[in-house]
């Protein structure tokens, strides 16, 4: 994960970004949920900084991700006076909505591909925008989440990955080599 990441960072275009998204999913496959962002966001109102970087460690390895923890985490080092760590955490800001902004345009077509449901807002956002209302769809096998927008514009977002987790395989008992299963039954005697 952290070559890709580097990566990344490196040079934020689409490629390094589903690289290191499909680095972070298999690593971290559960998006960070509404309810845990709410909660730091309320925590940095109560001027609970420090408990919100905290909070941001403990999350899973996708936060690397999130627009949104890059900005809570650059609000909570800035009530702490950690310039530097201001500087980092709004450059990761940056380069998050750089990455997602070059997944796609938004259409039906060519959706951006989120890595947490928060991108979405997120990105309304950046685009100068509110959302609406929403709507999950398929499409050619794949699901898109449409916002409305207040202004009526319509965006896309591919959502597959997040919401579709790839079930472990069992192993048929034929897949077992018969010395194996041998060995179970008289285990079992």
């Amino acid at each position: 994960m952290q070559r890709q990441l580097t990566a990344f960072v490196g040079h934020p275009d689409k490629a390094t970004y589903l690289a290191a998204r499909d680095a972070v999913l298999r690593l971290s496959p559960l998006p960070i949920v509404a309810a845990e962002l709410a909660d730091l966001e309320r925590m940095l109102e109560l001027g609970e900084a420090q408990a919100v970087l905290d909070r941001i460690d403990a999350l899973p390895p996708s936060k690397v991700l999130s627009p949104r923890v890059h900005f809570l985490a650059s609000e909570a080092a800035e009530m702490l006076g950690d310039a530097a760590a201001v500087e980092l955490e709004r450059s990761l800001f940056v380069l998050t909505l750089q990455g997602l902004l070059a997944t796609g345009d938004g259409s039906r077509g060519n959706p951006f591909i989120v890595c947490h449901p928060s991108d979405e807002y997120d990105l309304v956002e950046v685009l100068g925008n509110e959302p609406a209302g929403q709507s999950l769809v398929e499409n050619a096998g794949r699901l898109l989440d449409r916002l409305v927008c207040g202004d009526g514009r319509l965006l896309w977002f591919d959502v597959t990955e997040i919401l579709v987790r790839p079930q472990p395989r069992r192993r048929a008992a034929r897949d077992v080599p018969a010395a194996r299963r041998r060995r179970r039954v008289s285990a079992h005697r």
